[in-house]
């Protein structure tokens, strides 16, 4: 696809319906389409109505005037690009909505190397296990190129449900979303000897 032809109606009609089904479907792959996991997704939820905040500058300044999403600090922010490779910020508390609001809450869009639904990963990928609604039975994720320390802040900011984050998990490739309801268990890895 050429770029001009990537914000067209029927290209983002595409791009907002795989959106949709994956979060739909916790944990299963959403493949990107051109220009890339990322910008897909944003520019299939975002317009001059909803805040956008990327604190690390991860967006060229091409691609963030495209979106046309208003800038917002990222505790304020209903989506918040940053990079899933390195722990969060110690301060960084995004939205979490209210009991009468919890759709005011943030969604985090971390960026990794990649993702892969085989139920053993590379080396240096995290081993998710999935479960809740959407997900049949158990569902197996491997992201490489997740800190951690996401993992464990995301359990805090979702412990008060309805209130908490949903995360998308965005590589080159493909995108897999993190609704709120799901529960993650980090699978250990075995070490073969």
């Amino acid at each position: 696809m050429k770029p001009a032809e990537w914000w067209m109606p029927d290209a983002q009609q595409q791009a907002f319906r795989a959106v949709l089904d994956g979060f739909a479907r916790p944990g299963t792959l959403v493949p990107a389409q051109q220009p890339g996991a990322v910008l897909m997704f944003l520019s299939a939820v975002l317009d001059e109505s909803v805040s956008l905040a990327d604190p690390s500058g991860l967006l060229g300044m091409d691609a963030r005037r495209l979106l046309l999403a208003p800038t917002a600090p990222a505790a304020q922010a209903r989506f918040v690009l940053l990079d899933g490779r390195k722990p969060a910020e110690a301060d960084f508390r995004p939205a979490l909505g209210t009991l009468e609001s919890p759709e005011l809450s943030a969604t985090l869009v971390l960026t990794v190397d990649a993702l892969c639904d085989a139920p053993t990963p590379a080396d240096a990928a995290l081993a998710l296990q999935l479960q809740g609604p959407g997900v049949p039975g158990t569902r197996a994720l491997a992201v490489s190129g997740l800190h951690p320390d996401w993992l464990a802040r995301r359990t805090a900011w979702v412990d008060a449900y309805p209130m908490g984050v949903d995360i998308v998990l965005a590589a080159p490739d493909a995108l897999a979303a993190l609704p709120r309801t799901t529960r993650i268990v980090v699978t250990p890895q075995s070490k073969e000897t």
